[in-house]
Protein backbone atom coordinates (compact mmCIF):
# COMPACT_ATOMS: atom_id res chain seq x y z
CA UNK A 1 0.00 0.00 0.00
CA UNK A 2 3.19 2.27 0.46
CA UNK A 3 4.22 2.03 -2.37
CA UNK A 4 1.19 2.93 -3.98
CA UNK A 5 0.42 6.28 -1.53
CA UNK A 6 3.75 7.23 -3.03
CA UNK A 7 3.05 7.21 -6.36
CA UNK A 8 -0.41 8.73 -6.24
CA UNK A 9 1.04 11.62 -3.97
CA UNK A 10 3.09 12.77 -7.12
CA UNK A 11 0.44 12.84 -9.69
CA UNK A 12 -2.16 13.87 -7.26
CA UNK A 13 -4.61 17.17 -7.88
CA UNK A 14 -6.97 17.04 -5.69
CA UNK A 15 -9.04 15.38 -3.06
CA UNK A 16 -13.00 15.21 -4.25
CA UNK A 17 -15.62 16.19 -1.57
CA UNK A 18 -19.19 16.22 -2.68
CA UNK A 19 -22.63 14.93 -1.67
CA UNK A 20 -23.24 12.86 -5.10
CA UNK A 21 -26.32 11.35 -3.78
CA UNK A 22 -27.90 14.32 -2.16
CA UNK A 23 -26.85 17.38 -4.55
CA UNK A 24 -27.10 17.65 -8.54
CA UNK A 25 -23.01 18.50 -9.36
CA UNK A 26 -23.09 16.54 -12.10
CA UNK A 27 -22.38 19.17 -14.51
CA UNK A 28 -19.62 20.42 -11.83
CA UNK A 29 -17.96 17.17 -11.94
CA UNK A 30 -17.72 16.75 -15.51
CA UNK A 31 -16.26 19.79 -16.29
CA UNK A 32 -13.91 19.40 -13.18
CA UNK A 33 -13.45 15.91 -15.11
CA UNK A 34 -12.07 17.37 -18.74
CA UNK A 35 -9.79 20.24 -16.45
CA UNK A 36 -7.99 17.12 -14.96
CA UNK A 37 -8.06 14.47 -17.93
CA UNK A 38 -4.11 13.59 -17.87
CA UNK A 39 -3.73 13.82 -13.62
CA UNK A 40 -5.37 12.56 -11.53
CA UNK A 41 -8.29 13.52 -8.85
CA UNK A 42 -8.44 11.49 -5.30
CA UNK A 43 -11.90 10.40 -4.10
CA UNK A 44 -11.79 9.60 -0.24
CA UNK A 45 -13.53 5.79 0.25
CA UNK A 46 -16.54 6.90 2.30
CA UNK A 47 -17.50 9.32 -0.46
CA UNK A 48 -16.93 6.91 -3.04
CA UNK A 49 -18.78 4.49 -1.37
CA UNK A 50 -21.67 6.40 -1.28
CA UNK A 51 -21.67 7.58 -5.25
CA UNK A 52 -20.47 5.04 -7.14
CA UNK A 53 -22.58 5.38 -9.81
CA UNK A 54 -21.25 8.58 -10.66
CA UNK A 55 -17.84 7.25 -10.61
CA UNK A 56 -18.30 4.24 -12.97
CA UNK A 57 -15.53 4.55 -16.35
CA UNK A 58 -14.22 7.47 -14.52
CA UNK A 59 -11.92 5.18 -11.67
CA UNK A 60 -8.18 3.83 -12.31
CA UNK A 61 -6.90 7.23 -12.98
CA UNK A 62 -9.29 8.38 -15.53
CA UNK A 63 -9.16 10.33 -14.01
CA UNK A 64 -10.68 9.73 -10.42
CA UNK A 65 -8.98 7.09 -7.77
CA UNK A 66 -10.20 5.86 -4.66
CA UNK A 67 -7.98 6.90 -2.14
CA UNK A 68 -7.02 4.26 0.34
CA UNK A 69 -5.52 4.90 4.23
CA UNK A 70 -1.25 4.30 3.84
CA UNK A 71 -1.27 3.24 7.87
CA UNK A 72 -4.46 2.23 10.11
CA UNK A 73 -3.44 4.61 12.74
CA UNK A 74 -5.13 7.70 10.47
CA UNK A 75 -8.18 6.12 10.44
CA UNK A 76 -8.10 6.03 14.46
CA UNK A 77 -7.42 9.76 13.77
CA UNK A 78 -11.03 10.05 11.75
CA UNK A 79 -12.90 8.40 14.16
CA UNK A 80 -10.77 9.92 17.09
CA UNK A 81 -11.52 13.46 15.85
CA UNK A 82 -15.15 12.82 14.48
CA UNK A 83 -16.54 11.42 17.77
CA UNK A 84 -14.98 14.26 20.10
CA UNK A 85 -15.69 17.30 17.85
CA UNK A 86 -19.46 16.06 16.60
CA UNK A 87 -18.17 16.01 13.21
CA UNK A 88 -19.43 13.98 10.37
CA UNK A 89 -16.38 10.99 9.66
CA UNK A 90 -16.96 11.68 5.85
CA UNK A 91 -15.85 15.24 6.43
CA UNK A 92 -13.08 14.39 9.08
CA UNK A 93 -11.78 11.69 6.22
CA UNK A 94 -11.17 14.10 3.64
CA UNK A 95 -9.43 16.59 5.63
CA UNK A 96 -7.30 13.92 6.63
CA UNK A 97 -6.23 12.51 3.60
CA UNK A 98 -6.00 15.37 1.52
CA UNK A 99 -3.37 16.74 3.92
CA UNK A 100 -1.86 13.08 3.72
CA UNK A 101 -1.68 13.09 0.16
CA UNK A 102 -0.28 16.80 0.32
CA UNK A 103 -3.77 17.66 -1.92
CA UNK A 104 -6.15 20.71 -2.07
CA UNK A 105 -9.98 19.62 -1.23
CA UNK A 106 -12.07 20.58 -4.50
CA UNK A 107 -15.45 21.02 -2.85
CA UNK A 108 -18.90 20.54 -5.11
CA UNK A 109 -22.16 21.78 -3.92
CA UNK A 110 -23.04 23.59 -1.03
CA UNK A 111 -24.22 21.18 1.87
CA UNK A 112 -20.53 20.11 0.88
CA UNK A 113 -19.32 23.30 1.26
CA UNK A 114 -20.67 24.72 4.38
CA UNK A 115 -19.88 21.01 6.27
CA UNK A 116 -16.36 22.53 5.83
CA UNK A 117 -16.65 26.25 6.54
CA UNK A 118 -17.89 24.80 10.15
CA UNK A 119 -14.55 23.84 10.81
CA UNK A 120 -12.40 26.30 8.70
CA UNK A 121 -10.06 28.94 10.43
CA UNK A 122 -9.78 31.27 7.79
CA UNK A 123 -10.98 31.83 3.98
CA UNK A 124 -10.51 34.06 1.03
CA UNK A 125 -13.50 35.43 -0.29
CA UNK A 126 -13.81 36.10 -4.32
CA UNK A 127 -15.28 39.45 -5.66
CA UNK A 128 -14.52 37.90 -9.36
CA UNK A 129 -15.79 35.33 -11.93
CA UNK A 130 -13.45 33.23 -12.87
CA UNK A 131 -13.21 32.04 -16.75
CA UNK A 132 -11.31 29.03 -17.31
CA UNK A 133 -8.09 30.90 -17.17
CA UNK A 134 -8.57 31.84 -13.52
CA UNK A 135 -9.72 28.78 -12.49
CA UNK A 136 -6.67 26.89 -13.58
CA UNK A 137 -4.33 29.73 -12.31
CA UNK A 138 -6.72 29.12 -8.86
CA UNK A 139 -5.82 25.39 -9.00
CA UNK A 140 -2.45 25.65 -9.04
CA UNK A 141 -2.09 28.36 -6.38
CA UNK A 142 -3.87 26.55 -3.65
CA UNK A 143 -1.88 23.77 -4.95
CA UNK A 144 0.82 25.88 -3.98
CA UNK A 145 -0.79 26.72 -0.63
CA UNK A 146 -0.64 22.95 0.32
CA UNK A 147 2.40 21.80 -0.65
CA UNK A 148 3.78 24.76 0.75
CA UNK A 149 1.70 24.64 3.94
CA UNK A 150 3.12 20.35 4.80
CA UNK A 151 6.25 20.01 5.53
CA UNK A 152 6.17 23.50 8.28
CA UNK A 153 2.99 22.52 9.48
CA UNK A 154 3.27 18.93 9.97
CA UNK A 155 6.38 19.40 11.81
CA UNK A 156 4.96 21.64 13.61
CA UNK A 157 2.00 19.60 14.53
CA UNK A 158 4.16 16.95 16.18
CA UNK A 159 4.41 19.85 19.63
CA UNK A 160 0.98 18.51 19.96
CA UNK A 161 2.66 15.19 21.60
CA UNK A 162 5.08 17.59 23.52
CA UNK A 163 4.63 18.13 27.53
CA UNK A 164 5.98 21.55 27.11
CA UNK A 165 3.36 22.91 24.83
CA UNK A 166 3.25 26.29 24.94
CA UNK A 167 -0.49 26.55 23.14
CA UNK A 168 -0.80 30.27 22.91
CA UNK A 169 2.41 30.43 20.95
CA UNK A 170 0.92 27.48 18.90
CA UNK A 171 -2.00 28.38 17.95
CA UNK A 172 -0.72 32.15 16.89
CA UNK A 173 1.93 30.52 15.10
CA UNK A 174 0.23 28.45 12.59
CA UNK A 175 -2.79 31.48 12.18
CA UNK A 176 0.18 33.72 11.29
CA UNK A 177 1.24 31.48 8.50
CA UNK A 178 -2.01 31.18 7.22
CA UNK A 179 -2.68 35.08 7.11
CA UNK A 180 0.57 35.28 5.17
CA UNK A 181 -0.58 32.69 2.85
CA UNK A 182 -4.06 34.04 2.37
CA UNK A 183 -2.01 37.13 0.03
CA UNK A 184 -1.13 35.24 -2.62
CA UNK A 185 -5.11 35.72 -3.47
CA UNK A 186 -4.64 38.85 -4.36
CA UNK A 187 -6.12 38.64 -7.40
CA UNK A 188 -9.53 37.77 -5.85
CA UNK A 189 -10.44 41.23 -4.39
CA UNK A 190 -10.00 42.86 -7.69
CA UNK A 191 -13.27 42.81 -8.76
CA UNK A 192 -16.58 44.40 -8.27
CA UNK A 193 -18.96 41.59 -7.47
CA UNK A 194 -19.96 40.62 -3.62
CA UNK A 195 -18.16 38.67 -2.04
CA UNK A 196 -19.03 35.04 -2.33
CA UNK A 197 -16.40 33.00 -0.24
CA UNK A 198 -14.02 30.66 -2.60
CA UNK A 199 -10.85 29.53 -0.34
CA UNK A 200 -11.39 27.95 2.74
CA UNK A 201 -8.40 27.16 5.58
CA UNK A 202 -8.52 23.71 7.54
CA UNK A 203 -6.62 23.29 10.23
CA UNK A 204 -7.35 19.93 12.59
CA UNK A 205 -4.33 20.71 14.90
CA UNK A 206 -5.85 23.98 16.20
CA UNK A 207 -8.73 22.21 17.67
CA UNK A 208 -7.20 19.10 18.76
CA UNK A 209 -4.60 21.70 20.35
CA UNK A 210 -7.76 23.34 22.40
CA UNK A 211 -8.61 19.90 23.82
CA UNK A 212 -5.63 18.74 25.17
CA UNK A 213 -6.85 19.89 28.35
CA UNK A 214 -9.92 17.11 28.28
CA UNK A 215 -8.12 13.65 29.90
CA UNK A 216 -9.84 11.29 28.23
CA UNK A 217 -8.99 13.15 24.77
CA UNK A 218 -5.74 13.91 25.54
CA UNK A 219 -5.20 10.42 26.21
CA UNK A 220 -6.34 8.74 23.34
CA UNK A 221 -4.55 11.19 20.93
CA UNK A 222 -1.30 11.05 22.66
CA UNK A 223 -1.58 7.00 22.41
CA UNK A 224 -1.46 7.76 18.09
CA UNK A 225 1.48 7.70 16.65
CA UNK A 226 3.16 11.26 16.28
CA UNK A 227 5.48 10.23 13.16
CA UNK A 228 2.32 8.20 11.03
CA UNK A 229 -0.36 10.48 11.97
CA UNK A 230 1.18 13.54 11.97
CA UNK A 231 0.60 13.62 8.15
CA UNK A 232 -2.60 14.11 8.56
CA UNK A 233 -2.53 17.26 10.49
CA UNK A 234 -1.14 19.64 7.73
CA UNK A 235 -2.61 23.21 7.88
CA UNK A 236 -5.25 22.00 4.86
CA UNK A 237 -7.08 24.57 2.13
CA UNK A 238 -9.88 24.17 0.06
CA UNK A 239 -11.58 25.69 -3.36
CA UNK A 240 -15.00 26.10 -3.60
CA UNK A 241 -16.36 25.27 -7.28
CA UNK A 242 -18.97 26.98 -7.71
CA UNK A 243 -19.84 28.61 -11.32
CA UNK A 244 -21.44 30.72 -12.38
Amino acid sequence: MFSQYAALVKNLRGVVFAYFEKENVEETLNWLTKKFKYRNLGVPPTIYSKAEKYFEGKMNGKPFVKLEYPVHSLKNLVKLIGENFKIEYEVVEAVILASTYVSPIMVMGWEAFKKLEKICVSKVDSTISLNDFGWKLHFRIVDYTVLDFYGWSVNHSKQLWSQKLNLKKFLEERKNKIEKDKKRYWRLQKGEEKPSPLILYIDLAQLIAQKLENKNFREKFLGLPVEEVSAGLAIEATIFLVRS
